[in-house]
């Protein structure tokens, strides 16, 4: 297997890995019924971490793709690798920004939960 006939692991498409990343529903959550996490603050965590995996994933992405591109000798496949590089960091911006919105609303979620069983 020749290095330079390889296709690079960059070209399947972002949307398709992101929906094998993010959980499309929370797990059940289990225990005792007095449980302090609530179905919305288990969805909430649970959308938190994927979209924080995701990340994770694209900014591997882009290394792997950085890297490739500084030995590429080949200009379609450097030219190839810029677009998918623009691709990823389109993604990783707009990801970003929902993120931190989706952060601070959990957090809120889990202060009022704590001020309920605190007040107990």
């Amino acid at each position: 297997m020749s290095g330079s006939n390889r296709e690079p692991q960059a070209s399947s498409s972002v949307l398709e890995r992101e929906s094998e990343l993010v959980p499309q529903t929370p797990p059940p959550v289990s225990g005792p019924k007095s449980s302090p996490i609530s179905a919305e603050l288990a969805r909430s965590l649970s959308d938190v971490k994927g979209q924080a995996q995701f990340l994770l994933y694209l900014a591997d992405q882009i290394e792997e793709s950085l890297e490739q591109l500084s030995h590429e000798s080949d200009p379609c496949h450097g030219a190839f690798l810029c677009k998918v590089l623009g691709m990823y960091s389109s993604q990783l911006e707009s990801k970003h920004q929902g993120l931190g919105d989706r952060i601070a609303e959990t957090c809120q979620e889990v202060y009022v939960t704590v001020r309920e069983y605190d007040v107990a």
